[in-house]
Order: C-alpha cells, then structure tokens, then sequence
C-alpha cells in the first residue's frame, strides 16, 4: 500500500514513546463530504477540528465504513465519488497501526442528525463551510495542538495533508 502520509511518534514528539512489540491494526476511513452547495462538512470539539469518519468494523469495507461514520456523525446519507489515498499512523502510545483511507463524497437527499451515542462524537459541532474556510482552519489549528492530545497530533496533519490532496486533484 502507498501512503499519501506517515507519522510516527518521532516525527512528532521531542520526547517520543518507545516501541516495544509489534503494532495491531486499526484500519479507518475518514473524508470530505460536499453537501449540494458545495461546502464541506467539518466536526470541531472546541479544540480542534476534522472531517468525519472512523473505525472499519471487522468485515467492514473501508467505503462502508464511511459511509456508516457519516451517518453516526454527521446525519447524512453520503455517495462516494473517489479515495483522496492512504494515510498510516504508528502509534507507539497503544501501539496501534492506524491505516486511514480518505474519500471525497456528496450528501444524498436532505442533510439529517447524528445518529450516534457517543459521548465525544455527540459534544462535536458541525459545521459545513467553503474550501477557503477549511484550509484556512486546518492550518492555523496545527501551532495550538495541546502536548496532551495525542491523538490530534497525528489526526491533524493527516487531514490537512488530505486536503491539499483533494484540492490538487481538483485541479
């Protein structure tokens, strides 16, 4: 597979975590959803913001999985146009191997509500906004990463790398 994106814990943290043992798989499918506007739908907890998607479940295409996520996330039923790619994590802080593969998809039918229970998933705001304003979000959120969320260290950077993709392949 090739990777768009890879991070590892040293790439990120002056002090990373070592790695001990073998990494365990978590394939996840995130990506950009444009509603018939043309804006695109971007979750933010306050600190800092993404595009909706998650966890494949075993058995589960990484397109079905996007699929699900945005109906959990962002209430709406969703057509897949294309993958932007591949992404990889190797997070030494669970030892996880995270394989994410980014689509770009349209709303079908009227936007809804999320269908999730997820305590984290449901205190996020949604937002559908231009290109301009995403760019502009996903770039001035990366300086102001707290040291202590982790995982936004990683997710962060893979999601504004995916949209520059996505946005060269526009072109």
């Amino acid at each position: 597979m090739e990777y768009f994106s890879i991070i590892k814990d040293v790439d990120v943290f002056k002090n990373p975590i070592m790695e001990v043992g073998e990494y365990t798989l978590r394939p996840t499918a995130k990506g950009i959803v444009l509603d018939s506007d043309g804006n695109i739908a971007l979750l933010s907890n306050g600190e800092h913001s993404l595009f909706p998607g998650g966890g494949v479940e075993e058995g589960e295409a990484y397109e079905e999985a996007f699929i699900r996520e945005c109906k959990e996330e962002i209430g709406c039923d969703v057509g897949v146009l294309y993958s932007i790619g591949d992404a990889v994590h190797f997070r030494a802080n669970g030892m996880k191997k995270y394989e994410t593969r980014f689509f770009v998809a349209k709303v079908l039918g009227e936007k809804g509500y999320p269908t999730t229970t997820a305590s984290g998933e449901l205190a996020c705001t949604i937002s559908w906004l231009t290109e301009a304003e995403i760019f502009k979000i996903l770039e001035e959120q990366m300086p102001y990463i707290r040291a202590d969320d982790y995982a936004a260290h990683f997710n962060c950077p893979t999601h504004l790398e995916a949209f520059k993709k996505y946005l060269g392949m526009k072109k």
